[in-house]
């Protein structure tokens, strides 16, 4: 079944430890860049999927009204990517 709700785009930056040019993996966070309008699920899906593959970023694809539609998608670089595998939100 495709959804007929409206799903919006978040761009994350990584972040590491402050001062250091490299942060191992388990010291990275994602920091919000930027937040979409609505889409329909197609165009949502395929704008992320462009967006992380043309910034390296991690993207995700969230309900527009999370309470009505729990679907939701994290791109990475290109890739549909494991939602357990993304680095923490960090909270500023």
């Amino acid at each position: 079944m495709i959804s007929t709700g409206l799903f919006r785009i978040t761009e994350y930056e990584e972040v590491g430890l402050y001062g250091l040019v490299f942060s191992p993996p388990e010291d990275l966070r994602l920091r919000l860049k930027y937040q979409s309008g609505s889409f329909g699920l197609r165009d949502a899906s395929s704008f992320a999927a462009a967006l992380s593959y043309a910034r390296g970023a991690y993207v995700s694809v969230v309900a527009a009204e999370p309470d009505k539609e729990k679907y939701q998608e994290w791109w990475y670089a290109g890739a549909l990517w494991n939602s357990a595998s993304v680095p923490p939100i960090h909270s500023d």
